[in-house]
């Protein structure tokens, strides 16, 4: 089983600024909780800080904070990216990337998650998982999201 990086790209009618803002700035609007949660309860909320530094995190309706990462890079327009690690030790995060470039008259987005070596043997088992996960969140959930703000 293949360890690589996932890569997901998805063509949106917005400018790249607007789709970095509907993607880092609305992530708690958009994120699916009922399905890819810790909590996987409506009244959960995900949030990503888009500052350097910032955290990944999930807020349980019973007032748990989960961390599921922290932004490693931000490029306001352009790319954001974040360790990965949702119901898991930070020393198993992998991380992932989203990049919004110019294409037309909107842009090309693309999300990366590497890192795969981070979780040893079970890696390409998660990395399967994952596939199909992202998928349905970010050509999906937030593509739909994204277009809707448009």
């Amino acid at each position: 089983m293949s360890t690589e990086p996932i890569v997901l790209v998805i063509e949106l009618d917005l400018t790249p600024r607007q789709a970095w803002a509907a993607f880092a700035e609305d992530f708690a609007r958009w994120w699916p909780v009922r399905t890819h949660s810790l909590s996987r309860d409506a009244a959960t909320r995900c949030e990503l800080e888009p500052r350097d530094g910032g955290l990944v995190t999930e807020l349980a309706p019973d007032g748990t904070t989960h961390r599921w990462g922290e932004i490693l890079a931000v490029e306001p327009g352009q790319r954001i990216r974040f360790s990965w690690h949702p119901g898991r030790e930070p020393d198993s995060a992998q991380w992932v990337d989203v990049r919004f470039v110019a294409q037309g008259d909107g842009c090309r987005a693309t999300l990366t998650h590497g890192g795969w070596e981070a979780l040893g043997e079970i890696a390409p088992i998660l990395r399967a998982e994952y596939v199909p996960g992202w998928q349905q969140v970010f050509a999906g959930v937030f593509a739909a999201f994204a277009s809707r703000r448009h």
